[in-house]
């Protein structure tokens, strides 16, 4: 992802309406009844594309719980860290 932690943990606080959240070393785990996920971030070397410098984030998802709760974990992420474009 093209964000800072700072800017990844910003967005990431409104999807955590609902969850319990344990801060952990490099991310969270988030849990509800029957179902956890850990979100894990790396801060990677910034991306340069000619004279733009980017942030560069590596992020993993690790569930517990069913597909169907996977899934809609899945869309609310993608919602929230949408950043259009065109």
């Amino acid at each position: 992802m093209t964000l800072t932690l700072g800017e990844f943990e910003r967005q990431l606080q409104p999807l955590l309406t609902g969850w319990t959240a344990e801060p952990q070393a490099h991310g969270w785990h988030l849990w509800r009844p029957e179902r956890s996920v850990i979100i894990s971030c790396w801060q990677r070397p910034a991306l340069r594309l000619g004279v733009l410098l980017l942030p560069c984030l590596d992020v993993s998802i690790a569930f517990s719980g069913n597909a169907d709760q996977e899934a809609d974990f899945i869309e609310d992420f993608l919602r929230y860290f949408r950043r259009g474009g065109g």
